[in-house]
């Protein structure tokens, strides 16, 4: 499966251009044509063992209007926040599904939507970032980037970071809007629509980048700290050494876990950016970490479970293989993925055997991460349906 593409600035679509002109010479000249993974069958079940219940759903705007956008709900405590890309933004309350207030961004938005400290924030497709009030809606900000806003916004009590198509990394102060500080990253020729989310690790906040590296700088001021490469990408093709860092890093306690597309899975100490182990893999969806293993999603769909201390490997589980799974989401003693079909699937941590599994309807298929929160699972649909579910034991 290759990763789809949605281009938002002339200099993407010129990319993409590019590379379609490319391809077509080298298919041309070449026998080793891609070939398209076929989605394999659901997998049986010999018995069910953990149920998702559904608690409530509700449908916003238009949802991804067939463009590749990773939009999840952002949840807190009491409530839950969603945004469409023709830009309707909406709150509602965590326990019942209740509608609470529902607004209009001036524009389509780019990404998706992050809550806390009182305030809502989105990116727009003209470059804007906008803060809403929690309580209401009200708008508190508008700041104007340089170039379209390409990953989440990741709040803290100060700051507002969030990166830029360009390659530039703002901070915005979270009460005002008014720009702190900016750092540039590198941006190759070409590369995967979108960004993985900033990651903030004490008074480090950590980047990846569209060539398969991983910056470090100071929170508080942007000055650089460290700069590692995940791996290198050993393709023949432009193409094929593609090698952005999209999908979200996650981190423990010392350690800092990122995936790269065409690169691999490395561990890589905190405060220096040195590699404790590496592995070849490619994925753009993202990592879930819990009891001391990392859990990587592959782009063609296959997951695997790699020990967080040593890299060696655990299990792997390709019954999904080709179906487009989304990232995994850690769940207590389980992982829970979303497919292309509208299925949610439940596994072990063990072994990776399956536990259960729920289709909805009317969905368009599930792409950007679930949310877990407690014992509760969030997801928004590609065709904008919010769903929030439960996971119990089957009785």
């Amino acid at each position: 499966m290759r990763m789809p593409w949605s281009p938002y600035r002339w200099q993407r679509m010129y990319r993409l251009c590019w590379l379609l002109g490319l391809l077509g010479v080298l298919w041309a000249c070449s026998s080793d044509k891609p070939k398209e993974i076929k989605p394999n069958p659901l997998p049986k079940l010999s018995k069910t063992q953990e149920r998702l219940t559904r608690l409530w759903s509700f449908h916003i705007g238009h949802g991804n209007q067939k463009q590749f956008l990773l939009l999840r709900p952002a949840v807190t405590a009491s409530r839950v926040f969603a945004v469409s890309a023709d830009g309707v933004l909406e709150a509602h309350e965590r326990l019942h599904g209740k509608r609470l207030w529902r607004i209009h961004c001036p524009t389509s938005v780019s990404v998706g939507v992050e809550a806390g400290y009182g305030q809502v924030v989105v990116g727009t497709t003209d470059g804007r970032v906008i803060s809403y009030r929690i309580q209401d809606g009200h708008q508190l900000w508008s700041t104007m980037l340089g170039s379209t806003p390409m990953s989440e916004p990741l709040l803290s009590a100060a700051l507002v970071y969030v990166s830029a198509n360009d390659g530039t990394l703002y901070a915005l102060d979270r009460q005002t809007g008014k720009q702190r500080w900016t750092a540039e990253t590198s941006v190759p020729r070409l590369s995967l629509r979108g960004m993985s989310k900033p990651l903030l690790l004490n008074d480090l906040l950590i980047v990846g980048t569209g060539d398969g590296r991983v910056q470090a700088f100071k929170s508080d001021s942007g000055d650089p700290v460290w700069e590692s490469r995940v791996m290198d990408s050993q393709g023949r093709t432009e193409l094929e050494r593609m090698n952005d860092v999209d999908a979200d890093m996650v981190a423990d306690a010392d350690t800092l876990y990122v995936a790269s597309y065409h690169g691999g899975l490395a561990a890589m100490d905190q405060d220096t950016g040195k590699h404790r182990w590496e592995n070849t893999a490619s994925s753009w969806q993202g990592l879930a970490l819990g009891l001391g293993s990392v859990y990587i999603v592959y782009e063609d769909s296959t997951i695997e479970d790699w020990d967080a201390s040593s890299g060696k490997s655990a299990w792997k589980q390709a019954d999904l293989r080709g179906r487009r799974i989304s990232a995994p989401v850690f769940l207590d003693h389980f992982l829970v993925v979303g497919d292309f079909k509208g299925w949610v699937h439940v596994l072990s941590v063990e072994d990776g055997h399956w536990l259960g599994r729920e289709h909805f309807f009317r969905t368009g298929g599930f792409l950007a991460p679930p949310q877990a929160s407690g014992n509760e699972v969030f997801l928004q649909s590609v065709d904008g349906r919010v769903i929030a579910l439960r996971l119990e034991a089957k009785g």
